[in-house]
C-alpha cells in the first residue's frame, strides 16, 4: 500500500468513526453539554475532512492512472523490473550497428529482445514512444506569463477498485486456466477406496485488440503556447485510459470487425445479476438485503469483502433519499445512504456509468474479494506506443501524435463479480 493509499485509508476510517458517532448522538433524546460539544466539532470539521479525502482520493486516482497507462501491475514483480533496468541500458545505435553487419543484436539489446518476446534481431518499437514528460507548472515567452496548465477532468478510473487485474503480456495469445469443477474430501474407512468425481478445468485465451487516440495540431500554436505538445500526450494518456476503464464496466462494441471489440461486465457471460425494483430502490432493507446475498460464505463472507462501485445516480439515490426515524424529535433525519453505512456497505461513484435510477439504469458492479486476483484479467500487451509524425501533414505546418495501447479484458471466473441494476 502506497503512502497515499495509507492515508486515504486512514481519512476514510476517521470519517467512518465520526459519521457513526453522528448517527449516535442523533438518536439520543437529551444531549448532555459536552455531548452536544462534541456534536459541534464533527459538524464543524465534516467540510474540512471532506476536502482532505478528495485530496488524498486524488493522489491515489494519478497513481492508479500512472500505473493503467504504464501498463505496472499493483506490485511489479522481478521480471518487470528486470525489463525497465534493461531498457535504461540499450541503445539504438547497436540495433543498427548490428543491423548492418547482418548479425543479430548481442548483450544488453538480446537480453532485452529476450524479455519481450521478441524473436531474431527485430527491434523493439517501444525505444521509439517518447518517455512522458515531467509536468511544467508554469511557462513563459517574451511576452505572456503562463499560469498553470489546467488539464482537462475526466471520470474517476475504478477498474482496479472493483477487482480487476492488469497484466503485462509478451506477443502471444494470453492463456488462463481455471478449475470449475472437482471432486470433494470425505472420511473413509479402512481398505474403502476414494469415491471417483469429475473434474473440469476451462481455460479463457484474450487476444490483443487496440485503442487509440489521434491528436494533431499547428506548429504555430506550438510556438504560440508554450508546454501544448506536452499537455497534448499528457490528456491523450489520461483520455485512454479513462476509455480503457469506462470500457471494463459497459464495454465496448465500437470497432468494425467484432474480434475487436470488448465485452465488459455489463454483458459478460456469468456475472451475478441483482435488480431492485422501482418500489424498492428506496427500501433500505431490501437494498441490504440485494448486497448481503452476495455473502455465499465462498466469494465473499461480509460486507467488508464487497467492492463496489456505484454509478453516479445510484449514489446520489443514497446520499440523498432521506428516511423516516423513529424519534421524539422532528430533527433526526438519516439518509439511505446513512442506513447502509452503518451496516458495513462501502462504495465509490464513478462517472459515465449512468446518472439516473429509472428502469434499465445500472445502479453498481461489485466485485466479491475472496480469490478475486484474476478472476477479471486485463491484458496489456507491450505497453502503450506513441508516434510523433511531423511528416504527413508537413505542408500544412501540422504535427499528428497518435497513442495506441494494445489491451484485452476477460472474466476467467466471473462468479466473483455481480452487477445491479434498477427495473420496473
Amino acid at each position: 500500500m502506497t503512502e497515499a493509499q495509507k492515508a486515504l485509508a486512514k481519512l476514510r476510517e476517521r470519517q467512518s468513526k465520526e459519521r457513526g458517532r453522528m448517527a449516535e448522538l442523533g438518536l439520543q433524546e437529551t444531549l448532555s453539554d459536552e455531548q452536544r460539544s462534541e456534536l459541534d466539532g464533527i459538524e464543524g470539521g465534516t467540510a474540512d475532512l471532506e476536502r482532505l479525502i478528495r485530496a488524498a482520493t486524488v493522489a491515489v486516482e494519478q497513481e492508479e492512472a500512472a500505473q493503467v497507462i504504464e501498463t505496472r501491475d499493483d506490485a511489479p514483480d522481478g521480471e518487470e523490473r528486470e525489463r525497465r533496468e534493461l531498457r535504461s541500458k540499450v541503445t539504438m545505435q547497436r540495433y543498427v550497428e548490428a543491423a548492418l553487419d547482418t548479425r543479430a543484436a548481442d548483450g544488453a539489446e538480446a537480453e532485452f529482445n529476450a524479455a519481450l518476446g521478441i524473436a531474431g534481431n527485430r527491434f523493439p518499437l517501444e525505444l521509439l514512444a517518447p518517455e512522458r514528460e515531467t509536468r511544467a507548472t508554469t511557462d513563459a515567452d517574451g511576452a505572456v506569463m503562463q499560469g498553470e496548465w489546467l488539464d482537462r477532468l475526466f471520470a474517476q478510473s475504478l477498474a482496479r477498485r472493483v477487482g480487476i487485474s492488469f497484466r503485462s503480456a509478451a506477443p502471444g495469445i494470453q492463456a488462463f486456466p481455471v478449475t470449475t469443477a472437482g471432486g470433494s474430501a470425505a472420511q473413509r474407512g479402512r481398505g474403502e477406496a476414494a469415491v471417483d468425481a469429475a473434474w473440469t478445468v476451462g481455460v479463457t485465451q484474450i487476444g490483443p485488440t487496440r485503442n487509440a487516440i489521434p491528436v494533431k495540431y499547428a506548429d504555430e500554436d506550438a510556438l504560440r503556447l508554450p508546454g501544448l505538445e506536452g499537455s497534448l500526450r499528457r490528456d491523450m494518456g489520461e483520455a485512454m485510459m479513462e476509455g480503457i476503464d469506462r470500457a471494463v464496466f459497459l464495454g465496448d462494441d465500437g470497432a468494425n470487425e467484432n474480434r475487436a471489440d470488448i465485452v465488459g461486465m455489463t454483458t459478460a457471460a456469468g456475472i451475478v445479476d441483482k435488480t431492485l425494483t422501482q418500489a424498492h430502490k428506496v427500501d433500505p432493507a431490501r437494498t441490504l438485503a440485494v448486497f448481503l446475498e452476495l455473502l455465499d460464505g465462498k466469494h465473499a463472507g461480509g460486507l467488508d469483502d464487497l467492492r463496489i462501485v456505484t454509478s453516479v445516480g445510484c449514489n446520489t439515490l443514497w446520499r440523498s433519499q432521506v428516511l423516516a426515524v423513529a424519534s421524539e424529535t422532528a430533527s433526526v433525519f438519516k439518509t439511505l445512504g446513512m442506513f447502509l453505512t452503518e451496516q458495513g456497505l462501502r462504495w465509490t461513484a464513478r462517472g459515465e456509468i449512468d446518472d439516473a435510477t429509472g428502469d434499465g439504469d445500472w445502479g453498481a458492479f461489485i466485485g466479491r474479494g475472496r480469490g478475486i486476483d484474476g478472476a477479471g484479467v486485463a491484458c496489456v500487451w507491450n505497453s502503450g506506443r506513441l508516434i510523433r509524425d511531423p511528416y504527413g501533414g508537413a505542408k500544412q505546418g501540422e504535427v499528428t501524435l497518435t497513442l495506441s495501447y494494445f489491451w484485452g479484458l476477460a472474466f476467467p471466473r466471473a462468479s466473483n463479480f455481480a452487477r445491479l441494476k434498477f427495473v420496473a
